[in-house]
């Protein structure tokens, strides 16, 4: 599969963040781990993968199931 997307693009399009910049942030701050490690802004998803993110308001456990 040669799709590639950015876990900073993910979480903006699937809106857990109102703007990329802030889901860039929570990366950078250690608020979104797979596999209980904090994983970097560029990082690539691939559908099967499970990621935690916290936000302000709640924790969110998202597994990826297709890219947008």
């Amino acid at each position: 599969m040669s799709e590639k997307l950015r876990i900073d693009k993910y979480l903006w399009a699937i809106r857990v963040f109102k703007t990329r910049t802030q889901a860039a942030q929570a990366c950078d701050q250690g608020k979104v781990k797979c596999g209980g490690v904090a994983v970097k802004p560029s990082r690539a998803v691939s559908p099967g993968e499970t990621f935690d993110v916290r936000t302000p308001a709640r924790r969110w456990i998202i597994e990826v199931t297709g890219l947008l």
